[in-house]
């Protein structure tokens, strides 16, 4: 069982890459969303612990904490400012945050088929835990984007920390699981276990670096775009200054804080 040991340890070693990625330069954009944000095509909500606190309705009806606040058509102007503002920058960032995560996901599950008689449980356990990680911050359904309070600056290490490893540990939790069926196999004599064993590897191997390809390919274009979000995020918190003094209300969430 030298053999299997071995192959099992290069597998591992293969894996190891996810938390190997090159250290992007980062640009200094301190950005925070301290309240959570669900778009719809006709709404605006600001969320906070799962109730609505602000809500924009086509782009020109405020409601704080439920109640229809009465603009001035100058109100009514920022805030329809400030609805677009979001609607420019956050389904984007949504977009681009899950686009491709899922379908990593599914790779994943397809290496481990055909290497044991049934998906490892541990297998979509931890897989679980990945896509909830992801929907905690990025959510997008069919007719609505939802983005959590976070820090904007550190979007990329999101995917290059937390859900790298998070894929790291449900293969890693998947190999015993897979020994286990490959040594069963072994004792009943079905099969080659030598072939499976390198099929298991080179499957392993190849998954792991197109893997690896995306989730670094996905952090760079939230690099690339980390200007882009800084100057349009300036630009609203600009146009929420305005609005809170026309509308003192909106001062008690307060949407967009610039750090830095």
């Amino acid at each position: 069982m030298a053999f299997f040991s071995r192959s099992l340890l290069a597998a591992a070693i293969t894996f190891s890459s996810f938390s190997s990625y090159a250290t992007l330069e980062k640009k200094q954009c301190d950005v925070e969303l301290s309240h959570g944000l669900i778009i719809t095509d006709d709404v605006i909500r600001i969320v906070d612990k799962g109730q609505t606190r602000v809500q924009i309705n086509n782009d020109n009806q405020l409601f704080i904490r439920g109640y229809w606040v009465d603009l001035s058509p100058e109100e009514s102007k920022v805030v329809e400012q400030f609805s677009r503002g979001i609607r420019q920058t956050v389904p984007e960032l949504v977009d681009l945050a899950t686009d491709g995560v899922n379908l990593g996901l599914s790779a994943i599950e397809q290496v481990v088929e055909g290497m044991s008689d049934k998906e490892p449980e541990v297998l979509k356990t931890q897989l679980q835990y990945v896509e909830r990680a992801l929907m905690d911050k990025f959510k997008r359904g069919d007719d609505f984007f939802f983005i959590a309070p976070q820090s904007l600056s550190k979007i990329d290490d999101f995917f290059t920390k937390e859900i790298s490893q998070k894929i790291h540990s449900a293969v890693h939790g998947s190999l015993g699981a897979i020994l286990v069926s490959l040594g069963d196999a072994f004792k009943s004599r079905e099969g080659n276990i030598e072939d499976r064993i390198n099929d298991m590897g080179q499957r392993m191997d190849i998954i792991s670096k197109e893997i690896d390809k995306s989730l670094q390919k996905k952090a760079e274009q939230l690099e690339m775009k980390a200007s882009e979000y800084c100057e349009c995020l300036n630009s609203l918190d600009v146009t929420e200054s305005r609005l809170q003094q026309m509308v003192p209300g909106m001062a008690d969430f307060d949407l967009v804080q610039i750090k830095s």
